[in-house]
C-alpha cells in the first residue's frame, strides 16, 4: 500500500507543479521571450544604424576628398598669417573645423542611405 500512496503524492506533486505553470509559469516563460526578442531587435537596430554610419562616413570622405573641399581648407588656412594660424591652431580651431566638416557631410550623405537615412 506504501507504493500506491508514493505514486498518488508523486502523481499529486506534478499536477501541482502543472498548474503552477500554468497559473504563474506561462506568464513568466511569454515575458521572458519578449524580454530576449526585444534585446535581439536592438542589438540588430544599433548593428544596422552602426554600418549605415560607417556606408555614410566613408562615402562622405570619398566626396570631399573628390570635389576638393579639403584642398581648398588647407590652401585658405595657409593664406592665414603666421600669428593668427598660431592661435587659431593654440585654440584647436583646424581640429574642430575637422570634425564639424566631417559631421556635415556625414549628415548629408546618411540621408541617402537606402531605408536608414532619414
Amino acid at each position: 500500500m506504501d507504493w500506491i500512496a508514493g505514486y498518488l503524492d508523486n502523481f499529486t506533486t506534478f499536477l501541482q507543479w502543472v498548474w503552477d505553470f500554468l497559473a504563474n509559469g506561462i506568464y513568466d516563460f511569454i515575458k521572458d521571450g519578449m524580454v530576449l526578442l526585444t534585446k535581439a531587435a536592438m542589438y540588430s537596430w544599433f548593428q544596422i544604424q552602426l554600418f549605415a554610419l560607417d556606408v555614410a562616413y566613408e562615402t562622405a570622405q570619398s566626396l570631399m576628398s573628390d570635389l576638393g573641399v579639403v584642398e581648398a581648407v588647407r590652401s585658405r588656412w595657409s593664406g592665414l598669417p603666421a600669428e593668427v594660424a598660431n592661435t587659431l591652431a593654440f585654440f584647436g580651431v583646424p581640429q574642430a573645423l575637422n570634425i564639424i566638416f566631417s559631421a556635415l557631410s556625414t549628415r548629408f550623405v546618411l540621408k541617402f542611405v537606402p531605408f536608414f537615412g532619414r
